[in-house]
Protein backbone atom coordinates (compact mmCIF):
# COMPACT_ATOMS: atom_id res chain seq x y z
CA UNK A 1 0.00 0.00 0.00
CA UNK A 2 2.74 2.54 0.80
CA UNK A 3 4.38 1.71 -2.53
CA UNK A 4 1.11 2.43 -4.35
CA UNK A 5 0.80 5.78 -2.63
CA UNK A 6 4.41 6.55 -3.52
CA UNK A 7 3.79 5.67 -7.17
CA UNK A 8 0.73 7.92 -7.29
CA UNK A 9 2.75 10.74 -5.77
CA UNK A 10 5.47 10.17 -8.36
CA UNK A 11 3.00 10.29 -11.23
CA UNK A 12 1.46 13.44 -9.79
CA UNK A 13 4.87 15.05 -9.42
CA UNK A 14 5.90 14.24 -12.98
CA UNK A 15 2.57 15.50 -14.32
CA UNK A 16 2.96 18.66 -12.27
CA UNK A 17 6.44 19.25 -13.66
CA UNK A 18 5.09 18.73 -17.18
CA UNK A 19 2.36 21.31 -16.58
CA UNK A 20 4.89 23.76 -15.16
CA UNK A 21 7.15 23.35 -18.18
CA UNK A 22 4.17 23.75 -20.50
CA UNK A 23 3.06 26.87 -18.66
CA UNK A 24 6.52 28.44 -18.69
CA UNK A 25 7.42 27.63 -22.28
CA UNK A 26 3.94 27.56 -23.74
CA UNK A 27 2.55 25.42 -26.50
CA UNK A 28 3.09 27.27 -29.74
CA UNK A 29 0.80 25.92 -32.43
CA UNK A 30 3.03 27.42 -35.10
CA UNK A 31 5.93 25.24 -34.02
CA UNK A 32 4.12 22.42 -35.76
CA UNK A 33 4.53 21.96 -39.48
CA UNK A 34 1.34 23.08 -41.15
CA UNK A 35 1.39 20.48 -43.91
CA UNK A 36 1.17 16.79 -43.10
CA UNK A 37 0.01 14.28 -45.69
CA UNK A 38 -2.39 11.44 -44.94
CA UNK A 39 0.45 8.92 -45.05
CA UNK A 40 2.40 10.97 -42.53
CA UNK A 41 -0.64 11.18 -40.25
CA UNK A 42 -1.02 7.42 -40.40
CA UNK A 43 2.65 6.97 -39.54
CA UNK A 44 2.20 9.33 -36.57
CA UNK A 45 -0.79 7.35 -35.26
CA UNK A 46 1.07 4.09 -35.78
CA UNK A 47 4.02 5.50 -33.84
CA UNK A 48 1.75 6.35 -30.92
CA UNK A 49 0.36 2.81 -30.91
CA UNK A 50 3.71 1.13 -30.41
CA UNK A 51 5.35 3.89 -28.38
CA UNK A 52 2.88 3.66 -25.49
CA UNK A 53 3.32 -0.07 -24.79
CA UNK A 54 7.07 0.24 -25.31
CA UNK A 55 7.29 3.14 -22.84
CA UNK A 56 5.33 1.27 -20.18
CA UNK A 57 7.41 -1.87 -20.75
CA UNK A 58 10.67 0.01 -20.36
CA UNK A 59 9.37 1.81 -17.27
CA UNK A 60 8.20 -1.44 -15.68
CA UNK A 61 11.56 -3.07 -16.41
CA UNK A 62 13.54 -0.19 -14.90
CA UNK A 63 11.28 -0.20 -11.82
CA UNK A 64 11.54 -3.97 -11.44
CA UNK A 65 15.33 -4.11 -11.73
CA UNK A 66 16.19 -0.96 -9.78
CA UNK A 67 13.35 -1.03 -7.27
CA UNK A 68 12.88 2.73 -7.78
CA UNK A 69 9.32 3.72 -8.74
CA UNK A 70 10.47 7.19 -9.75
CA UNK A 71 13.02 5.71 -12.17
CA UNK A 72 10.28 3.65 -13.80
CA UNK A 73 7.97 6.64 -14.17
CA UNK A 74 10.82 8.77 -15.55
CA UNK A 75 11.77 6.08 -18.07
CA UNK A 76 8.15 5.83 -19.23
CA UNK A 77 7.92 9.59 -19.72
CA UNK A 78 11.31 9.73 -21.46
CA UNK A 79 10.48 6.99 -23.98
CA UNK A 80 7.05 8.54 -24.65
CA UNK A 81 8.50 11.97 -25.45
CA UNK A 82 11.76 10.79 -27.05
CA UNK A 83 10.65 11.46 -30.67
CA UNK A 84 9.40 14.92 -29.68
CA UNK A 85 12.66 15.77 -27.92
CA UNK A 86 14.68 14.88 -31.01
CA UNK A 87 12.27 16.33 -33.60
CA UNK A 88 13.77 19.83 -33.81
CA UNK A 89 16.04 18.92 -36.72
CA UNK A 90 13.18 17.35 -38.68
CA UNK A 91 10.93 20.36 -38.10
CA UNK A 92 13.65 22.77 -39.24
CA UNK A 93 14.31 20.67 -42.35
CA UNK A 94 10.60 20.59 -43.26
CA UNK A 95 10.31 24.36 -42.85
CA UNK A 96 13.22 24.95 -45.22
CA UNK A 97 11.84 22.43 -47.73
CA UNK A 98 8.52 24.30 -47.76
CA UNK A 99 10.29 27.59 -48.44
CA UNK A 100 12.30 25.95 -51.22
CA UNK A 101 9.04 24.76 -52.70
CA UNK A 102 7.68 28.32 -52.51
CA UNK A 103 10.78 29.69 -54.25
CA UNK A 104 10.52 27.08 -57.01
CA UNK A 105 6.82 27.85 -57.50
CA UNK A 106 7.43 31.60 -57.73
CA UNK A 107 10.12 31.08 -60.40
CA UNK A 108 7.84 28.84 -62.45
CA UNK A 109 5.01 31.33 -62.04
CA UNK A 110 7.26 34.11 -63.31
CA UNK A 111 8.22 32.04 -66.36
CA UNK A 112 4.56 31.31 -67.19
CA UNK A 113 3.59 34.98 -66.89
CA UNK A 114 6.64 36.03 -68.92
CA UNK A 115 5.48 33.77 -71.75
CA UNK A 116 2.49 36.12 -72.08
CA UNK A 117 -0.11 33.39 -72.44
CA UNK A 118 -2.01 34.18 -69.24
CA UNK A 119 -2.27 36.60 -66.34
CA UNK A 120 -1.30 36.10 -62.72
CA UNK A 121 -4.54 34.44 -61.60
CA UNK A 122 -4.60 32.12 -64.60
CA UNK A 123 -0.94 31.24 -64.04
CA UNK A 124 -1.62 30.36 -60.40
CA UNK A 125 -4.56 28.15 -61.34
CA UNK A 126 -2.60 26.36 -64.05
CA UNK A 127 0.43 25.91 -61.78
CA UNK A 128 -1.35 23.17 -59.81
CA UNK A 129 -0.49 20.72 -62.59
CA UNK A 130 3.20 20.92 -61.68
CA UNK A 131 3.52 22.03 -58.07
CA UNK A 132 6.30 21.25 -55.59
CA UNK A 133 5.08 18.25 -53.54
CA UNK A 134 5.61 20.01 -50.20
CA UNK A 135 3.10 22.72 -51.18
CA UNK A 136 0.73 20.69 -53.34
CA UNK A 137 -2.20 20.89 -50.94
CA UNK A 138 -1.82 24.61 -50.23
CA UNK A 139 -1.48 25.54 -53.90
CA UNK A 140 -4.39 23.34 -54.96
CA UNK A 141 -6.54 24.96 -52.28
CA UNK A 142 -5.44 28.42 -53.45
CA UNK A 143 -6.40 27.60 -57.04
CA UNK A 144 -9.87 26.48 -55.91
CA UNK A 145 -10.37 29.62 -53.83
CA UNK A 146 -9.42 31.88 -56.71
CA UNK A 147 -12.47 30.61 -58.60
CA UNK A 148 -14.95 31.88 -56.01
CA UNK A 149 -13.09 34.21 -53.61
CA UNK A 150 -11.78 37.70 -53.98
CA UNK A 151 -8.21 37.40 -55.27
CA UNK A 152 -6.62 39.30 -52.39
CA UNK A 153 -8.58 37.34 -49.77
CA UNK A 154 -7.53 34.06 -51.38
CA UNK A 155 -3.87 35.13 -51.40
CA UNK A 156 -4.01 36.25 -47.77
CA UNK A 157 -5.52 32.92 -46.77
CA UNK A 158 -2.69 31.25 -48.68
CA UNK A 159 -0.27 33.19 -46.47
CA UNK A 160 -2.01 31.68 -43.43
CA UNK A 161 -1.54 28.22 -44.94
CA UNK A 162 2.18 28.86 -45.41
CA UNK A 163 2.36 30.31 -41.88
CA UNK A 164 5.81 31.88 -42.20
CA UNK A 165 7.09 35.45 -42.34
CA UNK A 166 8.87 34.74 -45.62
CA UNK A 167 5.59 33.42 -46.99
CA UNK A 168 3.95 36.69 -45.93
CA UNK A 169 6.56 38.60 -47.90
CA UNK A 170 5.92 36.49 -50.99
CA UNK A 171 2.14 36.87 -50.71
CA UNK A 172 2.45 40.62 -50.20
CA UNK A 173 4.44 40.72 -53.43
CA UNK A 174 1.76 38.66 -55.19
CA UNK A 175 -0.90 41.12 -54.05
CA UNK A 176 1.17 44.02 -55.39
CA UNK A 177 1.74 42.16 -58.66
CA UNK A 178 -2.00 41.53 -59.05
CA UNK A 179 -2.86 45.19 -58.48
CA UNK A 180 0.04 46.48 -60.57
CA UNK A 181 -0.83 44.48 -63.66
CA UNK A 182 2.44 45.24 -65.48
CA UNK A 183 5.95 43.94 -64.81
CA UNK A 184 4.48 40.92 -63.00
CA UNK A 185 7.06 38.44 -64.31
CA UNK A 186 9.98 40.54 -63.12
CA UNK A 187 8.37 41.02 -59.71
CA UNK A 188 7.76 37.29 -59.33
CA UNK A 189 11.38 36.52 -60.18
CA UNK A 190 12.55 39.17 -57.72
CA UNK A 191 10.37 37.56 -55.03
CA UNK A 192 11.82 34.15 -55.83
CA UNK A 193 15.34 35.57 -55.56
CA UNK A 194 14.55 37.13 -52.18
CA UNK A 195 13.08 33.87 -50.87
CA UNK A 196 16.20 32.02 -52.08
CA UNK A 197 18.43 34.45 -50.15
CA UNK A 198 16.33 33.94 -47.02
CA UNK A 199 16.67 30.18 -47.41
CA UNK A 200 20.45 30.46 -47.57
CA UNK A 201 20.42 32.52 -44.37
CA UNK A 202 18.21 29.97 -42.64
CA UNK A 203 20.40 27.08 -43.74
CA UNK A 204 23.46 28.84 -42.35
CA UNK A 205 21.76 29.41 -39.00
CA UNK A 206 20.39 25.86 -39.00
CA UNK A 207 23.86 24.35 -39.43
CA UNK A 208 24.93 26.05 -36.18
CA UNK A 209 21.81 24.84 -34.38
CA UNK A 210 22.44 21.31 -35.67
CA UNK A 211 25.84 21.32 -33.94
CA UNK A 212 24.18 22.45 -30.72
CA UNK A 213 21.59 19.68 -31.00
CA UNK A 214 24.30 17.08 -31.56
CA UNK A 215 26.16 18.25 -28.47
CA UNK A 216 22.98 18.24 -26.40
CA UNK A 217 22.07 14.71 -27.56
CA UNK A 218 25.56 13.49 -26.72
CA UNK A 219 25.46 14.96 -23.21
CA UNK A 220 21.96 13.64 -22.61
CA UNK A 221 22.98 10.18 -23.82
CA UNK A 222 26.04 10.12 -21.56
CA UNK A 223 23.97 11.21 -18.58
CA UNK A 224 21.26 8.61 -19.31
CA UNK A 225 23.85 5.84 -19.66
CA UNK A 226 25.47 6.81 -16.35
CA UNK A 227 22.12 6.97 -14.57
CA UNK A 228 21.00 3.58 -15.91
CA UNK A 229 24.37 2.08 -15.01
CA UNK A 230 24.08 3.27 -11.43
CA UNK A 231 20.40 2.32 -11.13
CA UNK A 232 20.77 -1.17 -12.58
CA UNK A 233 24.31 -2.21 -11.66
CA UNK A 234 25.40 0.21 -8.95
CA UNK A 235 26.57 -0.90 -5.56
CA UNK A 236 23.97 -0.81 -2.79
CA UNK A 237 26.36 1.45 -0.92
CA UNK A 238 25.47 4.22 -3.37
CA UNK A 239 21.91 3.28 -4.32
CA UNK A 240 20.41 2.43 -0.94
CA UNK A 241 19.82 6.10 -0.14
CA UNK A 242 17.42 6.37 -3.09
CA UNK A 243 15.31 3.42 -1.91
CA UNK A 244 13.72 5.51 0.83
CA UNK A 245 10.73 7.86 0.28
CA UNK A 246 12.99 10.85 0.88
CA UNK A 247 15.51 9.48 -1.60
CA UNK A 248 12.76 8.94 -4.18
CA UNK A 249 11.55 12.50 -3.69
CA UNK A 250 15.10 13.79 -4.22
CA UNK A 251 15.41 11.61 -7.32
CA UNK A 252 12.13 13.01 -8.65
CA UNK A 253 13.42 16.55 -8.27
CA UNK A 254 16.69 15.59 -9.98
CA UNK A 255 15.01 13.85 -12.91
CA UNK A 256 12.45 16.63 -13.23
CA UNK A 257 15.28 19.15 -13.51
CA UNK A 258 16.95 17.04 -16.18
CA UNK A 259 13.66 16.82 -18.08
CA UNK A 260 13.12 20.58 -17.91
CA UNK A 261 16.70 21.09 -19.15
CA UNK A 262 16.07 18.73 -22.07
CA UNK A 263 12.96 20.72 -23.07
CA UNK A 264 14.94 23.96 -22.81
CA UNK A 265 17.74 22.54 -24.98
CA UNK A 266 15.19 21.47 -27.58
CA UNK A 267 13.81 24.99 -27.75
CA UNK A 268 17.33 26.36 -28.18
CA UNK A 269 17.85 23.96 -31.07
CA UNK A 270 14.75 25.14 -32.94
CA UNK A 271 14.60 28.50 -34.67
CA UNK A 272 11.88 30.70 -33.17
CA UNK A 273 9.40 31.75 -35.83
CA UNK A 274 9.47 35.43 -36.66
CA UNK A 275 6.24 37.35 -36.17
CA UNK A 276 3.97 37.38 -39.19
CA UNK A 277 2.40 40.56 -40.57
CA UNK A 278 -0.37 39.14 -42.81
CA UNK A 279 -2.21 36.90 -40.35
CA UNK A 280 -5.96 37.02 -40.96
CA UNK A 281 -6.56 36.19 -37.29
CA UNK A 282 -4.68 39.33 -36.21
CA UNK A 283 -6.73 41.41 -38.65
CA UNK A 284 -9.97 40.01 -37.26
CA UNK A 285 -8.94 40.96 -33.70
CA UNK A 286 -8.16 44.49 -34.83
Amino acid sequence: MPELVLVLLCVGLVAGLALVVGGVYGVDQRQRVAFRSKMRRRAHVSGLRWRGPLAFSVGAFIWLVSGWPIAGVAATVFVSFLPWLFSAGTIAKQRIERLEGLETWLRRLGDVVAAGSTGLVGAIQSSTRDTPPVLARELTTLAHRLRTWDVQDALLKFADDIDDQIGDTAVAGLCVAYRQGSGVAGLLRALAHQVAEDIVARRTAESERARRRSTARLLLGIWAAMFLGVALFGSSMYTSAYATPVGQAALAVLLGSVGASAVWLRRLGLEPLASRFLSTQDRRRS
